[in-house]
C-alpha cells in the first residue's frame, strides 16, 4: 500500500510517495494540494518501452531502473539494488534510510526549513572509506522552461545568465576550499518567461564552499532533475568511513523571482537565529582601500576619530598589521603585530577606537602562508601541495587535514581571539586550492571556524574570499556577514546585489562606499550613488576619511544617519528588484515585512534609453505613503527644467495603488548618478 509524506504548508509543499517496497519517490514540489489527498492522485500513465521504475526516487538506484545519474556512483555495483525504509515522520522533516548488499549506507533528510524552503541533506558510510560519488539531486517542476545561472568573475561575482532548459546545463568549482567567482552553486529554474513578479520558479542552491559539479538533466519522464555531484572525500567526515553533505536548499514561489526572494530570505533569517549567527548590522569603516599596508598607528587613530565623527559604529584594521607584512608577499602566517608600527602591540590602537566609541575588528587568513615568513620556515611540510606549485597572491594554502597544523591554527587564534576588546573578524581565504581535491579540506576550515565560534560565542565574523568566495548558505550559518564582492563600482555592485537577494537577506550583504574612481573599474562615481547604495545592505566605507573633502564627509554622516535610524527595519525587510524598461535604469528596494515602508535606491547606469524617462510601477506595498527623496545629489537639478515635486522638501502623498498600478514618475539622471527614494507611511 503507497503512503504520502506531506511537509510545508500553505505556502509550498512537498510530497513524497512510499510503500509496495520501492524507494520513496518525490512527486511534488510546489503549491498547497489541499487536504483531502491519497496515492492515487499521482498515477501515472507508463509507455511499452519504459522500465516500472519509480518516477522520481530520491535515492536514484540503477538496480530499481533508473537511468539517470545513480545516488551514489562508483562505489556500490549498480546491478544490486538498495533496501530502503523510511522512518516515521517527524514534524517537519522524513528520514529515508538505504542500505546495499556491499555494505555500503544512506541515510537521506528531507526537512521544511521555513515557509516554501526546503533542505535535502545525506550522510554515508562505506565499508573500504569515502569513495565514488555521491549525487543530491531534486526534480523540477513540470513546468520549468528556463533557468538563471550564476556566473561571473573576480570583482564581478553573482552574474544571473539567463538558459533555456531543453539544451542543458552544467557549472562546476573545483577552487577547493572556497567556491570559485564564477560558480555560485544555485540554479533558479522556472516556467517559460518567469519575471520579477510573475511565474513558478525554483531556486536550488547547495549551502557549501568546495568543489562541487552541477548538472540538470532530462528525464524520460517529461521534466528535468537538478543533480549537485559531490566527491565523498572531500565531505565532512563521520566516524570511520562515514561522511556527511552539506545541505541542499530548494525554494519554491509561483509569484516570480520576488516571492523566491521573500522564501530564502525568511529562510536564511530561521537559520542563522537557530546557528546564533544574527549580526548586529554595525555600520563600519574598513581600512584596505584607504592604506593598503601602508599602517601607521599615528594615521589609523585620526582615522578613527573621524570615522566616529562620521556616525560609525566599528573600526576593522584590514591586512598589513602582523609579522613581515608590508606586501602581499612576505607575513602571512605569523599573527603578532609588526614591530615597526605596533612597537606595543595593538592595544594602544584598540584602546583609542574604543575611547571614540567604535567596536574594533580584525582582518585575518589563517588557511594561507607565505614562504616568507617564520611560520613556513619553521614548517614547510605544512603547506597544501608542493613548494613549486603555482601561487595565488604569492601564499600556499595550509594543509589542515594534517593534525599539527590544525592544532596550531586553532591555538594561534584562540590567544589572538581570547582578547575580548575585539568584537569582529574579517576572515579571508585569497586563493584557490586545487590542491585539495580529494580531501575534506573545506570541512577542516569549517571546523577551524566553529572552533573559533565555540570559544568566542558573541565574535561577528565575516566570510570574505577575495570577495564573494564564501557567501553560500553553508557560510552563513557560521558567519555574521559576508563579503559579497571586492567591487565597489555601483554598476556591478547592484546587479550582484539584486542577484544575491534571491538566496539571501540584505543585512548579511557587506556593501561599502568605494572610493571616486573605482580600484577594480577605473570609473567615476559620484558620493550619492555609492553611498545610497550601501544604505540598503549591511552598510560600511573602504576608503580613508582623512581624504574625503569637507562636503563628502557631510554627505555620508547623513546617509550613515539614515541607514541607522531605518535599520531596525531594513534589517527585518525583504530586499527586491523592481522592473522597469529603460535597461540602463536598475532599481532595487528593501521593503518593511509589514509592507508600509521602503527604501529604494535608483541607479541611472548608462545613458536614458528615452528622452524623458517613463514611471516606475512599486508593488508590495499598501496604504496612503509619503514618497521623498531624503537626501538629493544637486547634480540631479543641472541641465534639467523641472523635476516631479516629491524631490522637494515636502516629498508627495499617494496610495499604494497608484504607485502599483501607474507608478512613480522619475526624475532624469545623468548616467553614474544614483537617488535613494523613501515611501513611509503617512500616519
Amino acid at each position: 500500500m503507497s503512503e504520502l509524506i506531506r511537509l510545508g504548508d500553505e505556502n509550498g509543499e512537498c510530497v513524497l510517495l512510499t510503500g509496495r517496497g520501492a524507494p520513496p519517490g518525490l512527486v511534488h514540489l510546489g503549491a498547497w494540494l489541499g487536504d483531502a489527498l491519497t496515492s492515487e492522485n499521482f498515477q501515472r500513465p507508463q509507455t511499452g518501452n519504459l522500465l516500472d521504475a519509480v518516477a522520481f526516487p530520491l535515492f536514484p538506484d540503477p538496480a530499481l531502473g533508473w537511468t539517470g545519474t545513480p545516488g551514489w556512483q562508483g562505489g556500490p555495483r549498480p546491478d544490486r539494488a538498495w533496501t530502503t525504509s523510511v522512518h516515521p515522520p517527524e514534524a517537519d522533516a522524513v528520514v529515508m534510510t538505504g542500505e546495499h548488499p556491499e555494505g555500503f549506507r544512506v541515510e537521506i533528510r528531507v526537512q521544511a526549513v521555513s515557509p516554501g524552503l526546503f533542505g535535502l541533506s545525506l550522510r554515508g558510510s562505506s565499508p573500504g572509506g569515502p569513495e565514488g560519488r555521491i549525487a543530491l539531486s531534486m526534480p523540477l517542476p513540470p513546468s520549468a522552461a528556463e533557468a538563471i545561472g550564476f556566473g561571473g568573475r573576480w570583482a564581478g561575482e553573482m552574474t544571473m545568465e539567463r538558459v533555456a532548459l531543453a539544451g542543458g546545463f552544467s557549472r562546476s568549482s573545483r577552487a577547493g576550499s572556497r567556491t570559485a567567482h564564477d560558480a555560485f552553486p544555485a540554479l533558479v529554474a522556472g516556467s517559460a518567461g518567469f519575471s520579477a513578479e510573475s511565474g513558478e520558479v525554483v531556486g536550488v542552491h547547495l549551502g557549501w564552499w568546495g568543489n562541487y559539479e552541477l548538472t540538470v538533466e532530462t528525464t524520460r519522464e517529461s521534466g528535468h532533475r537538478v543533480v549537485f555531484h559531490l566527491d565523498p572525500a572531500e565531505l565532512a567526515p563521520r566516524g570511520e568511513g562515514g561522511f556527511e553533505t552539506p545541505v541542499l536548499y530548494v525554494g519554491w514561489s509561483d509569484r516570480g523571482l520576488n516571492g523566491l526572494r521573500v522564501v530564502f530570505q525568511d529562510g536564511v533569517r530561521q537559520l542563522r537565529a537557530r546557528s546564533g549567527a544574527a549580526t548586529k548590522g554595525r555600520v563600519q569603516l574598513n581600512t584596505w582601500e584607504g592604506i593598503y599596508f601602508e599602517h601607521s598607528e599615528v594615521r589609523l587613530k585620526e582615522m578613527a576619530g573621524v570615522a566616529a565623527a562620521m556616525g560609525f559604529e566599528r573600526f576593522v584594521l584590514d591586512d598589513g598589521w602582523f609579522g613581515r607584512r608590508d606586501s602581499d608577499r612576505r607575513g602571512l602566517g605569523d599573527w603578532t603585530p609588526r614591530p615597526e608600527v605596533y612597537p606595543q602591540g595593538l592595544g594602544p590602537l584598540v584602546d583609542h577606537v574604543h575611547a571614540q566609541g567604535l567596536e574594533f575588528g580584525l582582518w585575518l587568513e589563517p588557511e594561507m602562508v607565505n614562504a616568507d615568513s617564520a611560520l613556513f620556515e619553521a614548517h614547510p611540510d605544512w603547506i597544501l601541495g608542493e613548494p613549486d606549485q603555482p601561487l595565488g597572491r604569492n601564499q600556499y594554502g595550509l594543509d589542515l587535514c594534517n593534525p599539527a597544523c590544525f592544532a596550531h591554527l586553532e591555538s594561534t587564534l584562540g590567544d589572538i581571539l581570547a582578547d575580548e576588546r575585539i568584537a569582529s573578524v574579517k576572515w579571508d581565504m585569497n586563493r584557490d586550492l586545487p590542491q585539495a581535491a580529494g580531501r575534506p579540506v573545506a570541512s577542516a576550515a569549517t571546523r577551524l571556524i566553529e572552533s573559533v565560534r565555540a570559544r568566542r560565542p558573541g565574535l561577528e565574523i565575516e566570510a570574505c574570499a577575495s570577495g564573494g568566495g564564501r557567501t553560500d548558505l553553508g557560510a552563513l550559518a557560521w558567519c555574521n556577514r559576508v563579503w559579497l564582492s571586492d567591487a565597489h563600482d555601483p554598476d556591478i555592485r547592484t546587479p550582484m546585489m539584486a542577484a544575491y537577494s534571491l538566496f539571501a537577506p540584505p543585512e548579511v550583504m557587506g556593501c561599502h562606499i568605494g572610493p571616486e574612481v573605482s580600484h577594480q573599474t577605473g570609473r567615476r562615481w559620484s558620493m550619492h550613488a555609492r553611498a545610497s547604495m550601501s544604505v540598503l545592505a549591511s552598510m560600511g566605507m573602504e576608503l580613508d576619511p582623512l581624504g574625503l573633502s569637507e562636503e563628502d564627509a557631510r554627505i555620508v554622516a547623513e546617509y550613515v544617519a539614515l541607514h541607522r535610524h531605518h535599520r531596525h527595519w531594513l534589517h527585518r525587510g525583504h530586499m527586491l528588484a523592481l522592473e522597469h524598461p529603460d535597461p540602463g535604469l536598475t532599481a532595487l528596494g528593501v521593503f518593511s515585512a509589514a509592507r508600509d515602508r521602503a527604501l529604494l535606491f535608483l541607479l541611472q547606469r548608462t545613458p536614458r534609453h528615452q528622452t524623458v524617462t517613463g514611471p516606475l510601477k512599486i508593488p508590495h506595498l499598501h496604504g496612503d505613503l509619503i514618497v521623498s527623496a531624503p537626501i538629493v545629489d544637486p547634480a540631479l537639478h543641472r541641465g534639467v527644467r523641472s523635476q516631479p515635486d516629491w524631490l522637494g522638501e515636502s516629498g508627495m502623498e499617494c496610495p499604494a495603488r497608484f504607485l502599483a498600478g501607474h507608478g512613480l514618475p522619475l526624475p532624469i539622471m545623468a548616467p553614474s548618478r544614483g537617488l535613494l527614494v523613501e515611501l513611509l507611511p503617512t500616519g
